[in-house]
């Protein structure tokens, strides 16, 4: 029957009702500790209920770093440049500290009981925190299927199961839960969550450097690792772990930042958040080959307009904002990320009066991903008049637009001249285009091809080929603009 690692209990007031033979096994790390100059504190852990080998397990493959070259040469085909370029911006590896936590990227610490499973859940780490960050929302994915159904491991050890994750997926853990005893594989169950690749950081050598390290974490997210794990980890409550054991790696646990002030990295374990800092640990970069088969795992990206519009941005503002303006502007802008090329649509509102000058006034509005004020998307551009005074005005206008991976902006403008426009209240917002709804396909555009040119009498604007993507028409300003 399993057990689970993680009861909730404070370490010093757990100690004191303690076993004698634990309190002997603390008393002679707390030696060891002034003898070796350990930096960090140990003391009554609930992974310390366990003999050590129940809860570690990781056993690497034979000849596993020549695997490994044959892994990463199958995962260079595989892997997805666009979605990497994505990690980069939140993530440098030249900084001196940076963790996925802070971004959202890790998902909560697992308790893997009295089972040798820690390289399901050192895959699953990895795994989850790459979902996380290209789809922008948390997953509980099922390790018992893992470790059931994988063929990589079982509660007496295993490897790391990425390939099942990409072959067959994992389910949700509420419908395949954890039960720390390996059991039959279970068949009609809905595994949605999927793998789109996966490698190791580096398969020269058997424990990447700490700058290559880095770069991958900044380039895939959150990492699997093994490390050894002794009776020093296992009573591990703060600090930064330095010790240097130089025995054989048993388990695996997820990487997923760094402190160079610190010289450690932060890595997530799977014993319940009774053991160490909530279940995470400061570790020293050359302490017991941490890092070792470093793996990195490439989620696919989910489909995010499956259930109906799902929304990417969002600003508004209110009459008490005073927001006035006496010549072309920009109202507002919202800025967001897309996981995956997809058609967005873009929906500007508000009303306004004529705060200064004569009643009868003219105005254009329009939306443009560029910050010059004087040029909108054709297809965007609305006319407005106000014919008398107090009168106030619908300004709105809407775009609809493919875009690739990445961050995008789109900014929302007014053209005007000769009086002062003030707005009451308004709103910009920004839509994933439901899939059912033409999110898989082209745009119409707002102007035939080979229609560019002159579009009023009065020469006041002009309509031509946006220079940067010649199938998509832009108006400009012509007396305001530059071009």
């Amino acid at each position: 029957m399993s057990r689970p690692i993680t009861p909730s209990m404070d370490y010093r007031k757990r100690e004191l009702a303690a076993p004698d033979t634990l309190k002997a096994s603390l008393k002679s790390l707390r030696s060891q500790k002034k003898k070796q100059n350990w930096t960090f504190d140990v003391g009554y852990t609930t992974a310390m209920d366990f003999e050590i080998d129940e809860i570690t397990g990781l056993r690497p493959p034979e000849n596993w770093l020549d695997k490994a070259k044959e892994q990463n040469a199958k995962a260079k085909a595989m892997v997805k440049p666009s979605q990497k370029q994505m990690f980069l911006g939140q993530c440098v590896a030249g900084a001196g500290q940076f963790s996925w936590l802070d971004q959202n990227g890790v998902t909560p610490v697992k308790d893997q009981g009295n089972c040798g499973s820690c390289w399901a859940f050192g895959t699953h780490g990895a795994f989850e925190g790459s979902f996380a960050i290209l789809n922008q929302s948390m997953i509980n994915s099922s390790e018992q299927d893992t470790l059931d159904c994988s063929g990589e491991g079982d509660c007496g050890g295993g490897w790391f199961a990425f390939q099942y994750l990409i072959d067959t997926g994992s389910a949700d853990e509420s419908d395949y839960p954890y039960t720390a005893v390996k059991g039959a594989c279970k068949s009609g169950v809905n595994r949605p969550y999927k793998a789109e690749a996966w490698g190791y950081v580096d398969s020269t050598v058997e424990i990447p450097s700490v700058a290559t390290i880095k770069q991958a974490l900044c380039e895939y997210g959150p990492l699997a690792i093994a490390l050894r794990a002794t009776p020093a980890f296992q009573a591990y409550t703060s600090g930064v772990f330095n010790e240097k054991d130089p025995g054989d790696v048993n388990h695996a646990v997820t990487l997923i930042g760094w402190d160079d002030a610190k010289n450690a990295w932060r890595i997530k374990n799977s014993w319940g958040t009774g053991w160490g800092e909530s279940g995470y640990m400061w570790i020293a970069y050359d302490s017991n080959k941490v890092g070792y088969a470093a793996a990195w795992a490439q989620a696919q990206v989910a489909q995010v307009c499956a259930d109906g519009p799902s929304l990417l941005a969002y600003d508004e503002f209110w009459f008490i904002d005073n927001k006035k303006y006496t010549n072309n502007a920009i109202i507002t802008s919202v800025t967001f990320n897309l996981p995956k090329e997809m058609v967005v649509s873009v929906v500007a509102d508000a009303t306004g009066m004529v705060a200064k000058g004569s009643s009868v006034q003219n105005f254009i509005t329009g939306l443009h991903t560029g910050a010059d004020p004087n040029i909108v998307f054709t297809a965007s551009l609305r006319r407005g008049t106000f014919t008398t005074t107090n009168q106030h005005v619908t300004i709105h206008s809407s775009y609809a637009k493919k875009l690739p991976a990445g961050t995008h902006t789109f900014y929302w403008k007014v053209w005007l001249s000769g009086y002062t426009l003030q707005l009451d209240s308004g709103t910009l917002t920004v839509l994933a285009v439901p899939c059912s709804m033409g999110g898989k396909l082209q745009v119409g555009r707002g102007a035939v091809s080979g229609k560019a040119g002159i579009v009023t009498a009065q020469d006041e604007i002009i309509t031509t080929k946006d220079p940067e993507n010649p199938d998509e028409f832009i108006t400009i300003d012509r007396p305001a603009g530059t071009y």
